[in-house]
């Protein structure tokens, strides 16, 4: 016999059993699958932020790295600082860590610095990255090291991304971000179970319904026609319950609707943000470079349909380290802010200021006719910025050098305007700055050159290519030799010697003065001592270069150098000149203290030229003017610069002060300085400079004297000796 009851029990519990295990599956796969897509959108955006934020550090620090060994890469001298930096900027999200793999699949950075220098190159991730890819891994972890603390029992979303410059830059490295997205899945599991707990009782209801039915058409089918009431009334109010718990159910579903909706507008309103802070300066909220490129290239573009041109404005505030340096880096933060908010004024609705970062701005100008509108434009915003700033209670100057490029006579995209536009602005430095220079070819030749000169400097350092002439010190009153000074040259293998004018100015922008400088001083401490034999008491005179003198680690320099080479401090004179003084008295008197405790003797260079100051001269221990071959040059002839030669010497004289008198090029130059009691001369008159060789030869025919050294007041110079002038 057929039990129509007990098949169709079992086929409907079965049936009900599957439907929910499928829907829960179905579900969950699509909710993790969706949950994986956001997140990886999510941390390609984060990417994008963290690259451009953090690409000054980033840059340097992945160059550092390249250059070090895997064992070494945790030692890497600018990882705290990185760490440091990327806490901020992902304080607030669910990021829970973040590596960064150079191309050879080395950690070379970690959140957890223990994995800092692992070799990831067979990764599939990284793999995938590099070649392009975004790829993203779902998986769980019972205990994880995130930035600082150690979670347990978390789900995580690990993502592979590459790093490029631009969207179609190269890859320049690789991250790896770990978000932590355990809130998430649980929500998931949580709808999961709501949803498949809710299906099994609806089934579950519709199966009572049905086993109602089946047994009251079983009994009807037996009985005939006895029991139809008694079934329609089960089945009205099965029916009945039936539509109370689907409309309770229509309800809750109503309910997490909502829930769900106000969540996406919460994350479109998230996404929205990241993708403002990809594209603008977190400081002044102007559009960055990315931004500004694009909008520039737009511009180009609609340029070349119409037939007008585009001009491109490459601003840098003159002297804006000196407000960070002095004030500290809060209000350079402000007046840059400050600074964005009137270039902002400056322009029409159309054009675009964006911020490159530190102290340069860049101003994008479309639809411009000629080249007159631009220069309009820069003097405007010239007028604009002369005007002092209130920023925290200080008066701060805000002035700048521009640089100009129009489309399409300097460049025909983006990148060859920025290019030379920043040309035409070191140009306006170059030019005595608080002014604007537009781009031409001889711009980019004299760059050339000057690359030029800074690479072949630092090959001719390396191979030792320089050289020292000395022209001699002589004392006025007996004719000897009293010393000499040492001055910098630099021959080439064609016997042509290279102007000091010319590879100096690039030295000290470049840095390489300091190096440069060190040999100098070594050289010519050096040679002082080995003269020592041949004359006892030959002082050497080194000039300090503006960069060299501003170097922390100077003194022990100084002092390492004189117990190489074993001269004595008192015969070694370094030459400063009167603007290198002036600057942070305070750190120069304690530097030229340091250096005369040392023995060291110091002199000001081209005195009378620069920013003189009695009240400098009596705080600063110095034991030597120079006077200025200016003054020297017309000194028979012009009556002014002969009372000014007069003035100096006599100033001297009642400072205690030995006083030198540069480019004396005739006798009665000479003679008219020996009248008013100068003691030391120097210029062709007596000796062009010479090599070392040169020099020695002439010590061995000529009178040598030790000059006179003036004693300064024993309260300023304590232990300073006065030495007689001896053949």
């Amino acid at each position: 016999m057929f039990r129509l009851l007990r098949y169709f029990s079992l086929t409907s519990l079965v049936s009900i059993a599957a439907a929910a295990a499928a829907l829960g599956f179905f579900y969950r796969e699509f909710a993790v699958r969706s949950l994986v897509a956001m997140g990886e959108a999510n941390n390609r955006a984060l990417t994008v932020v963290l690259a451009n934020s953090m690409w000054p550090r980033l840059a340097p620090y992945l160059a550092t790295a390249d250059a070090l060994p895997a064992a070494q890469l945790n030692d890497h001298p600018g990882r705290a600082t990185l760490a440091a930096s990327l806490v901020d900027h992902v304080k607030g999200l669910s990021v829970a860590k973040v590596k960064v793999y150079d191309l050879r699949g080395r950690t070379v950075f970690s959140s957890e610095a223990k994995q800092i220098g692992e070799d990831k190159s067979g990764n599939a991730g990284f793999q995938a990255a590099r070649a392009g890819q975004v790829l993203s891994e779902l998986t769980h972890r019972n205990q994880f090291s995130a930035f600082d603390r150690t979670i347990e029992d978390r789900d995580l979303l690990s993502t592979y991304l590459p790093v490029r410059r631009s969207p179609s830059g190269p890859i320049l490295a690789v991250f790896e971000v770990y978000d932590d997205v355990t809130p998430f899945l649980a929500r998931i599991t949580q709808t999961q179970w709501q949803v498949v707990l809710g299906v099994v009782g609806i089934l579950c209801l519709l199966y009572g319904a049905l086993f109602s039915i089946v047994r009251h058409a079983d009994r009807t089918i037996r009985r005939q026609y006895r029991e139809r009431e008694v079934a329609e009334a089960a089945l009205r109010d099965a029916h009945t319950t039936l539509e109370q718990r689907v409309a309770e159910r229509t309800a809750e579903l109503a309910h997490a609707n909502q829930g769900l909706e106000a969540e996406i507008v919460e994350r479109r309103l998230a996404d929205q943000r990241v993708t403002h802070m990809a594209h603008h300066d977190a400081l002044t909220a102007l559009p960055n470079r990315t931004l500004l490129t694009d909008r520039l290239e737009q511009a180009i573009a609609r340029a070349g349909r119409s037939g007008n041109n585009v001009a491109l404005l490459f601003l840098d505030l003159d002297r804006f380290k000196n407000v960070n340096d002095s004030l500290g880096h809060g209000v350079g933060d402000r007046l840059l802010q400050a600074v964005a908010a009137r270039l902002t004024a400056c322009l029409r609705a159309e054009d675009t200021a964006a911020r490159l970062g530190g102290d340069e701005f860049i101003i994008s100008l479309p639809e411009v006719a000629d080249g007159a509108e631009p220069a309009r434009v820069a003097a405007r915003i010239l007028a604009e910025l002369s005007r002092p700033f209130d920023v925290a209670g200080h008066q701060l100057p805000a002035e700048a050098s521009i640089g100009i490029a129009v489309y399409p006579e300097d460049g025909d995209n983006a990148q060859a305007l920025l290019r030379n536009a920043d040309t035409a602005m070191y140009h306006a430095k170059e030019s005595g700055r608080g002014n604007y220079q537009f781009f031409s070819p001889q711009m980019n030749e004299r760059v050339s050159r000057r690359l030029s000169t800074e690479t072949s400097m630092r090959r001719a350092l390396d191979r030792g290519e320089f050289a020292l002439h000395y022209q001699p010190l002589i004392h006025l009153a007996s004719g000897g030799i009293a010393g000499a000074e040492a001055l910098l040259r630099w021959p080439q293998p064609d016997q042509r010697v290279v102007s000091p004018a010319e590879f100096i100015p690039v030295a000290e922008d470049t840095g390489l003065i300091v190096p440069l400088g060190e040999w100098v001083l070594r050289e010519a401490c050096t040679q002082a001592k080995a003269w020592q034999l041949q004359q006892p008491g030959l002082r050497i005179a080194v000039n300090l270069s503006p960069r060299q003198f501003r170097q922390k680690h100077l003194v022990g320099t100084i002092e390492q150098v004189l117990s190489d080479t074993g001269l004595a401090p008192q015969l070694l004179e370094l030459e400063l000149t009167e603007g290198m003084l002036m600057h942070h008295a305070d750190d120069t008197v304690r530097t030229l203290a340091q250096l005369h405790d040392m023995g060291v003797h110091l002199a000001i260079d081209d005195f009378g030229t620069g920013y003189s100051s009695l009240s400098y001269l009596k705080r600063f221990p110095i034991q030597t003017l120079k006077i200025d071959r200016s003054f020297v040059k017309d000194l028979i002839d012009d009556p002014d610069d002969a009372a000014i030669v007069t003035a100096i010497i006599a100033m001297a004289r009642g400072l205690n002060l030995r006083v030198v008198a540069e480019g004396v090029e005739t006798e009665g130059q000479a003679a008219f300085l020996r009248s008013l009691a100068c003691d030391l001369a120097q210029g062709f008159h007596f000796g062009r400079p010479m090599p070392a060789s040169e020099f020695a030869s002439r010590l061995k025919g000529a009178l040598t004297t030790r000059p006179f050294e003036p004693t300064r007041k024993s309260a300023r110079l304590p232990g300073a000796a006065a030495l007689v002038p001896t053949a």
